[in-house]
């Protein structure tokens, strides 16, 4: 049924397309409801059109035009398809994307978003595209001679729902195309103006007497360049052409060559190249007084060259784009939203908007519970930035909190609360317009994510924005023996799943609202993170590390085991409080089972206990080791200290001093007898990052 698109991408999105996480075996198609419309002539079964239309998009009865793409980029294709903007501002600086040691990550997340665009520029998705365009068109095309005869008979003007579906569709890929180049282009500005800045001001020494460009300068200038590439490929990628849409016709080419408007991609981007370069050509030579005198190497020659490279751009753009959209229009999901509420605020309804979330944790102090009730909504709310009309909704949208204790639901009794929270939904008026396919839980796990120092990366390699506050979405109806639709798209899903408190409104509300993903199309991209939480759209450099991070905690518990196996006898692990494995199913019988936990305990480490002491012995020696192949010896000997403490014996700093003293004449003599570096530093730790 399915086909599975091959692309290797471009230089800036092969690692989203190597990245692709696929299915294991067909899936089914999904069934859809029959819903009420116009019947058709006789000869059409009395099907309704409404089914008929339907049917085209990807079902049992017409699935020829289904294609199989990774979940990274299908879960970021919904979002960008229904005009939500692929990181949030909150989002962006919770990551730390701004800041110069996370400028890789953030290019990976602005080239994801032109991964998605390659896709269905692909020459075989983008006919498919077309076809089941052009099949619905041909529905409503049929429905209108039903319509426009029984008009006539009584006396109205004809109507064509055919064209009104091809200025829709037209409008559609316009606002989705715009809004997600205009994101693009944003955070490219913003990252590329200090890169100028920082290359306009930098002195290299000797720079004066010419010579070659240093280390620094060549970080810049490459950083530079990516970021180029990244916006060019935005500007001839991010559209849809309609080249073949029946009753759409195209405008005359804005400017520029009529190859930059090629439905083909790859006519596109060469046509697109071509111009740059010779636009680019012209805006040096119109900065040719500037150039006069300048040292070639100088940081004021680069930066001249990289501004003309920028202008070029720029000409090149509104060529081919024209001008951007304005004002940009609201996200969908914002606008349906903003009516609901306008209508029943009308109506007079005191309505209840936004989602419900449990307490099903209940051995906190009422000051404890109230401090971190008061950090999930400080982190909640904080939304909105960059997702225009967000003002006004967000005061409507709200946490509306129950507490599982007062009603009787056992300590994380989940399916009690699924329940409860069922019956409230379809029974209270005032319930009826919170967000139905999902509710929030705050368990254990949740409450210990807000309020512990503990909770946090484990490595500096891992994001501290990865790492923030999480609360339990739970599917309200999800059945743990029916399972779900296509197990094998979200295998591992039980109906749960830990979701950052900053995305709650951003990605959890606005594409359930949207109907475009259920709590299980989530589920993928928070089962690689090494706590099962779901941090927003992912890119390759980002799982593999939190791959290489799973990989060493499973090599942890190995060698855990490995020594209770050959030393039976040993007392078990101390409990800990807060769950790291994926969420389960819980009921109150099951509470009193101790969860696996990356989280420690509250409770002081048993030192004395000799599993502890080799565990802390084995993740000492292999950070020691990690220092030495990160260059940083000196660091490495003083882990020595801390192997060789005693349980209760604090470290010592002559003896810190005499470690380094040491290693420092150690490295000395291996560089007098001419040695190199050490073997751990040439043979451990080097990962295989897929880079840009």
């Amino acid at each position: 049924m399915y086909s599975h698109i091959e692309s290797q991408g471009t230089a800036v999105t092969i690692a989203h397309f190597k990245a692709q996480s696929l299915p294991v075996a067909p899936v089914r198609g999904r069934s859809f409801l029959a819903q009420p419309g116009p019947k058709l002539p006789p000869g059409s079964d009395g099907e309704s059109m409404m089914i008929r239309v339907m049917s085209r998009i990807g079902s049992e009865r017409d699935s020829n035009r289904l294609c199989l793409v990774g979940k990274n980029i299908q879960v970021l294709k919904s979002r960008l398809w229904e005009g939500v903007i692929p990181l949030t501002e909150q989002l962006w600086q919770e990551k730390g994307l701004d800041r110069p040691e996370h400028f890789d990550f953030a290019c990976q997340h602005l080239t994801a978003v032109i991964a998605v665009f390659q896709y269905l520029n692909e020459p075989t998705v983008r006919l498919h595209l077309r076809d089941t365009f052009n099949y619905i068109y041909e529905h409503w095309t049929a429905l209108d001679t039903v319509l426009n005869k029984l008009r006539e008979e009584q006396g109205e003007k004809p109507v064509s729902v055919a064209a009104l579906w091809t200025c829709y569709m037209a409008a559609h890929f316009e606002m989705m195309t715009e809004r997600a180049h205009r994101w693009v282009a944003v955070h490219v500005n913003t990252l590329r103006a200090p890169l100028m800045r920082t290359l306009l001001e930098y002195r290299r020494p000797g720079e004066e007497l010419g010579g070659e460009p240093d280390a620094i300068q060549w970080k810049i200038t490459d950083s530079l360049h990516m970021l180029a590439e990244i916006m060019g490929s935005a500007d001839f990628t991010i559209m849809i052409p309609m080249n073949g849409y029946k009753g759409y016709f195209a405008d005359p080419p804005r400017a520029g060559p009529t190859a930059l408007h090629a439905a083909n991609l790859l006519a596109r981007s060469k046509a697109y190249h071509e111009r740059l370069k010779l636009l680019t050509r012209e805006a040096i030579s119109l900065h040719g007084v500037e150039f006069r005198g300048l040292n070639p190497t100088s940081g004021q020659m680069y930066h001249s060259i990289s501004q003309s490279q920028s202008e070029g751009q720029n000409k090149l753009r509104k060529e081919m784009r024209g001008a951007p959209l304005e004002p940009v229009p609201r996200e969908p999901w914002i606008a349906v939203t903003a009516s609901k509420i306008k209508s029943g605020k009308k109506n007079g309804k005191e309505e209840k908007y936004g989602l419900a979330v449990y307490r099903l944790t209940y051995g906190q102090t009422d000051s404890e519970w109230t401090e971190f009730v008061r950090k999930v909504k400080a982190h909640v709310s904080n939304w909105g930035k960059g997702q225009t009309g967000s003002i006004f909704i967000k005061e409507d949208l709200k946490l509306h909190w129950l507490d599982g204790k007062e009603l009787g639901i056992a300590e994380g009794d989940i399916d009690a609360a699924k329940e409860h929270f069922n019956t409230i939904i379809d029974g209270d008026d005032d319930w009826s317009m919170l967000q139905k396919d999902a509710f929030l839980v705050i368990d254990s796990a949740s409450f210990a994510s807000y309020t512990t120092d503990s909770y946090g990366p484990a490595t500096s390699q891992l994001n501290r924005g990865d790492f923030t506050g999480f609360l339990l979405a739970i599917d309200p109806t999800f059945d743990l023996k029916e399972g779900i639709e296509r197990p094998n798209e979200s295998p591992g899903y039980n109906g749960q799943m830990r979701i950052l408190g900053s995305l709650v409104w951003s990605d959890l509300y606005s594409l359930q609202a949207a109907q475009t993903c259920l709590l299980e199309d989530y589920w993928p991209l928070a089962s690689e993170h090494p706590n099962m939480v779901y941090v927003g759209p992912t890119i390759p450099w980002q799982r593999f590390i939190w791959q290489n991070h799973s990989e060493m905690r499973w090599d942890l518990i190995r060698a855990v085991v490995d020594h209770l196996k050959y030393n039976p006898g040993m007392p078990p692990m101390p409990p800990v409080q807060a769950c790291a494995t994926p969420p389960a199913t819980t009921t109150a019988a099951s509470t009193d089972a101790p969860p696996t936990s990356s989280i420690p305990s509250s409770t002081p480490p048993a030192e004395r206990d000799p599993l502890n002491a080799a565990l802390r012995a084995y993740m000492l020696t292999e950070f020691q080791r990690y220092l030495r192949h990160e260059g940083q010896p000196r660091q490495a000997a003083m882990v020595d200290e801390l192997l060789n403490l005693q349980p209760g014996e604090e470290p010592d700093g002559a003896r810190l001093r005499q470690l380094v003293d040491d290693e420092d004449e150690r490295q000395e003599q291996r560089r007098r007898d001419g040695l190199g570096e050490d073997d751990e530093t040439l043979e451990e730790y080097q990962p295989n990052c897929p880079l840009q």
